[in-house]
């Protein structure tokens, strides 16, 4: 019967041999096949800062800013009491402030030469809770639609401020980056002008911000030449220190 033939047992040699054939010529018979040899090892990606000390240690130091002095560095470990508050019309443009986090470091700089810079500059990275920064630029990123010109009034009694904001080009930097431009009419005899830019890296954002003040009698040459200008390579350089990619 075929059953029964179906079931006889196989001598151990020639099993033995049967699956030396097997292993010599694959699986699918053909000899040609040879098994794809496995690729390296991936390397896991390095952990971002996730206290105060890890984040200052994150950060650009003088050596490591090329055409920079370093003024100051400060770390905190907790959020930062206010220093004032501030109110928007309309609200919502509310979200063109920055958040407070939690633990976070700074680093003001300047250029390095004379004469001193009169507008120093600074990059702070600040840590939120799982999802926060994510959450902060994506309402940072829809703000763009409704808050070009807006009116802000601060705590510290010096009126109500004219702002307008302009969002530039997005920079290759971090899983996102954005950058607004600022201009805030600071009464009838100051005008600010600001850059930043924010450049997010898991619950890790980075701006880098740069603001000058000047009164209606400047000369626009003068003026042109003082406007806050990205430096992409400082950019560049603090994120990737942040993400432990900085050459040595």
């Amino acid at each position: 019967m075929p059953s029964s033939l179906s079931r006889r047992r196989v001598p151990g040699t020639a099993l033995a041999a049967l699956l030396l054939a097997v292993a010599a010529t694959g699986c699918g018979g053909g000899g040609s096949e040879v098994a794809e040899p496995k690729g390296a090892p991936k390397t896991a990606p390095k952990p971002l800062p996730a206290t105060a000390g890890e984040v200052e240690a994150g950060m650009l130091t003088a050596e490591e800013m090329t055409g920079y002095r370093v003024v100051e560095v400060d770390s905190w470990s907790e959020p930062r009491p206010p220093v004032g508050t501030q109110t928007f019309k309309p609200r919502a443009c509310g979200v063109t402030a920055q958040p407070e986090g939690g633990a976070g470091a700074a680093v003001t700089y300047e250029h390095d030469g004379e004469p001193r810079d009169l507008h120093p500059r600074d990059i702070t990275t600040t840590l939120y809770a799982r999802g926060e920064a994510a959450r902060w630029m994506a309402e940072l990123r829809e703000a763009e639609g409704r808050c070009g010109t807006f009116r802000s009034e601060s705590s510290f009694g010096d009126g109500v401020h004219s702002d307008k904001m302009t969002w530039l080009p997005e920079p290759d930097a971090g899983e996102e980056a954005l950058r607004v431009e600022r201009v805030t009419e600071a009464g009838e005899e100051t005008t600010l002008h600001s850059l930043t830019t924010y450049v997010r890296t898991g619950d890790l954002v980075t701006a880098f911000h740069h603001k000058i003040s000047y009164g209606p009698a400047i000369d626009k040459d003068h003026l042109a030449a003082l406007l806050p200008r990205p430096d992409e390579a400082l950019v560049d350089a603090q994120i990737a220190k942040l993400l432990g990619d900085l050459p040595a």
